[in-house]
């Protein structure tokens, strides 16, 4: 007699589900008792797996999400198997020290533009000493001293928007003014990264559908952040089979070869002139010339470099922008008080037309404005992760191993009512002018821009663009919300607003 042969299908389907219930039992069993992080509170979903995340940053709400969480456990969450984020102010200079920096992780990776550079840019560069040494050959190209070297060029911008503007309120149409601070943003990203501007404000359009394009590659780029480095590439290739994600695979591409192109015609328009031009193509061209050799600096890395301007750079400062306008139409005696000093300053002519950045961020009350709108909304509103030092991390009288995920919100850490009072989710201007002492503790609790080494490097060509901006609007027109609807907004790490419709009115400059 032979033996019977082996049914495997039948094998297949008794032993498959058990092996797989019994792999759950005990991931269960160890994630929830023996794990390193299983004394770290939080709900059942994310400690048992990292789709809690994926979910909430594809869902645009995952700043909501985790300030909940906070609310129900405490300062110390655990939101995946192997991260915790952290709301107390007091943990920002352990996860984001000066000194002996703690290492990025791979959330960064997805936002690294593949194959034009050698080695990653700034903001994706997780090795410590490599981003040291990188910034220590361009950062000068992004101080404030050196975008300022633009202003004229910001300036010839800024007086071609108030003619926009201008058009809006002659017709009294409402406008999605939002739509169109951004326009004005890329625009300026244009003139001072690549020497002119796009043409998004003077021919009304989106400019090869760049905005467009950005805004259908950010959430799909912001899911792969926080999608298991193993299970990218098998999303990649899902998202090949869904034509919504596709479009946001292609649109990645086209940004990439929106970078490509644009650094190509403003280093051709570089060559072309004797004299040193003030855009960052044409200083890193000059850098790439002069030591490009010998500190593995090329043109492939200055295309890099743009693809993050063009990616980050315009959103983050429009949304602060936004954030500006939409915080004072909603406070009007706030807004009544920051166009009194606006007036004031024109008045005693410590403002002129074109507003300078010198001159507006002088103004007391407007950088009051501003600072409050960006420490209520921050533009960059997901945790910034690090992985905790080998020695591991005390973090909220809890100790996180080497190696495991630690991170801080900005849209939850300056909302602490401890730092910033009982009404810390209420716009309020004057919190900033109360006492020094006051300010420089707050100032230590902001997030918004980074913390540590890795500040952005955009922060000062988008605070020369929100303080130019808002004191030129204030002084030239009155304006307010076209509806009583609040704004809609989507958290793909950049916190996005829309529906920001307006009406302009000129103001009779004559009387003031």
């Amino acid at each position: 007699m032979f033996p019977s042969p082996i049914d495997i299908p039948s094998l297949f389907l008794t032993y498959i589900p058990l092996l797989l219930t019994t792999y759950i039992f005990l991931w269960t069993l160890y994630t929830l008792s023996l794990h390193p992080l299983s004394r770290i509170p939080g709900p059942l979903w994310p400690r048992l797996s990292r789709t809690w995340l994926m979910y909430h940053h594809y869902a645009g709400d995952i700043d909501i999400a985790t300030r909940a969480l906070h609310a129900r456990y405490g300062p110390i969450v655990r939101i995946a198997p192997d991260e915790v984020t952290v709301a107390d102010p007091n943990a920002l200079p352990l996860i984001y020290p000066v000194q002996k920096a703690l290492q990025k992780t791979d959330w960064y990776i997805p936002w690294r533009p593949k194959g034009l550079g050698s080695q990653p840019d700034l903001f994706t560069q997780t090795d410590e000493m490599t981003h040291a040494a990188y910034r220590r050959i361009v950062g000068g190209v992004y101080s404030l001293s050196s975008m300022l070297k633009s202003e004229a060029g910001l300036d010839e911008m800024l007086e071609l928007f108030m003619q926009r503007l201008g058009g809006f309120a002659e017709s009294g149409e409402a406008f999605d003014f939002g739509l169109w601070l951004e326009m004005y943003s890329f625009d300026n990203i244009g003139v001072a990264f690549f020497g002119q501007a796009f043409g998004f404000v003077r021919d009304s359009v989106d400019y090869n559908g760049y905005i467009h394009a950005v805004h259908l590659a950010m959430p799909f780029l912001t899911l792969l952040t926080v999608t298991p480095y193993y299970v990218r590439p098998f999303l990649l290739l899902v998202a090949v089979c869904i034509p919504k994600l596709l479009r946001a695979v292609l649109a990645v591409e086209d940004i990439k070869k929106t970078a490509i192109k644009e650094t190509k015609m403003a280093t051709e328009r570089s060559l072309e002139v004797t004299g040193k031009r003030p855009d960052v193509v044409s200083q890193l061209l000059s850098i790439v010339q002069e030591k490009g050799s010998k500190v593995n600096y090329s043109h492939k890395e200055i295309t890099s470099d743009m693809w993050v301007g063009i990616m980050a750079g315009a959103d983050s400062t429009s949304i602060n922008m936004r954030s500006v306008i939409y915080f004072l139409m909603k406070n009007p005696e706030k807004l009544e008080k920051a166009r009194a000093e606006v007036d004031a300053a024109f008045e005693d002519g410590s403002l002129s037309s074109p507003v300078q950045y010198s001159q507006a961020s002088a103004l007391p009350y407007l950088t009051a404005v501003v600072k409050e709108a960006g420490r209520l909304f921050p533009a960059f509103s997901v945790s910034m992760p690090r992985y905790a030092p080998s020695q591991g991390l005390t973090l909220c009288n809890k100790y996180i191993p080497g190696g495991y995920t630690v991170g801080m919100n900005p849209a939850i850490v300056q909302h602490d009512t401890g730092i910033f009072g009982e009404d810390a989710l209420e716009f309020k201007p004057e919190r900033w002018l109360e006492s020094e002492e006051r300010t420089r503790a707050m100032d230590r609790a902001i997030l918004a821009w980074g913390a540590g080494t890795r500040t952005c490097v955009g922060k000062p060509l988008a605070l020369t663009q929100i303080y130019k901006v808002t004191a030129e609007t204030l002084r030239r027109f009155t304006f307010e919300m076209a509806h009583n609807r609040p704004w809609k907004v989507h958290n793909c790490s950049f916190n996005v607003q829309t529906d920001v419709v307006c009406r302009f009115k000129r103001r009779d400059l004559s009387a003031t």
